[in-house]
């Protein structure tokens, strides 16, 4: 069971590494593209990292 808990963990902390990276390639093809860094998508995205990580200190803090 301690086994299945630290590979959640680890595919958990991926995904939001991920999701910062994403969020910042997507920070910097918008000002080079639009000139702006905030549109619907961005502001999407930084939502699900929040959502992300609220749901990691929740995580890590149950343990």
């Amino acid at each position: 069971m301690a086994l299945s808990d630290a590979d959640v963990k680890t595919a958990l902390i991926t995904m939001y590494i991920i999701g910062i990276i994403c969020l910042g390639i997507t920070f910097f093809l918008l000002d080079k593209v639009n000139g702006q860094f905030f549109t619907k998508f961005s502001t999407g995205l930084i939502a699900i990292v929040l959502i992300m990580g609220v749901i990691l200190v929740n995580l890590f803090s149950l343990s």
